[in-house]
């Protein structure tokens, strides 16, 4: 119950921080615009001199494909690892140490209260500009659309948990700025942010499918457009659920084992 308290206080400290920036987010919700209205036309321009489709995937299928995923990413992204690894930094992270509470937790909730914050102000107007403007196609089915939505929430735990290990890294780094910024890129690639993992050969996919990455993604997008029966869903939920529980034990671990280096060091 004390665990319950302390995330929601900082959940909600998190989403009132967020509530005081609302211009930004609003020039965030025009970018995501500007980036689903090219990914589309891309789509378009790529698939027009393909007869109209490409690798079983048909042009309105990529181009819903595109503007969901993005309109996804803008509601579970965060910069919690550029955040932690500054802390780290500066010596900061001190501060969290004295706190009665984990910096997972810490971390963890400020993620769920940001969610929360772009869900409603980035991820919702988002959706509904780019479905007044071009119009996207439903879930394949109202089971699809629930597993698609439990997806996204795996989604989210997977992409906080990379990022939170990428901060810790900073513990052994005086510059991160350069891996996170690969990191950021790779995960667009191995993710399927920008093109299905179905595009790529298939001995590239057949090692893709068994890493996390895919399920930030292409997982849910799969899901959302119906094109796996209920057995394969449920196969890459468990897929999914179980880097979800690796990872996040990771940054348990990880946390710990960082913190007996600052010890050691005098932090």
């Amino acid at each position: 119950m004390q665990t319950l308290r302390l995330g929601y206080a900082f959940a909600r400290s998190s989403l009132l921080i967020f509530l005081a920036h609302r211009l930004r987010y609003l020039i965030g919700v025009f970018n995501y615009v500007v980036y689903t209205a090219v990914s589309w036309y891309l789509c378009e321009a790529v698939f027009q001199k393909r007869d109209g489709a490409i690798a079983t995937w048909g042009l309105q299928e990529m181009q819903t494909y595109v503007s969901i995923n993005w309109i996804v990413r803008s509601t579970y992204f965060s910069n919690s690892d550029n955040i932690l690894a500054a802390r780290i930094n500066k010596g900061e992270i001190v501060s969290d140490l004295l706190r009665p509470s984990s910096l997972l937790l810490q971390f963890y909730s400020a993620a769920v209260g940001e969610l929360i914050f772009r869900a409603l102000f980035m991820g919702l107007p988002v959706l509904l500009l780019v479905i007044g403007i071009f119009g996207l196609l439903p879930p394949a089915s109202v089971f699809d659309a629930a597993c698609f939505v439990f997806s996204v929430v795996l989604a989210f735990h997977l992409f906080f948990a990379i990022n939170f290990l990428t901060g810790m890294c900073a513990a052994f780094t005086e510059k991160l700025q350069g891996f996170i910024w690969a990191k950021f890129v790779l995960i667009q690639f191995l993710s399927g942010q920008f093109l299905p993992l179905d595009f790529y050969p298939a001995s590239v996919k057949a090692v893709f499918d068994w890493l996390p990455f895919k399920g930030i993604g292409y997982t849910p997008m799969s899901i959302y457009l119906g094109r796996w029966d209920s057995t394969q869903i449920a196969n890459e939920l468990a897929l999914q659920a179980g880097w979800t529980i690796v990872l996040i034990v990771g940054c348990e671990l990880a946390w710990r084992g960082v913190r007996r280096r600052m010890c050691v060091l005098g932090g």
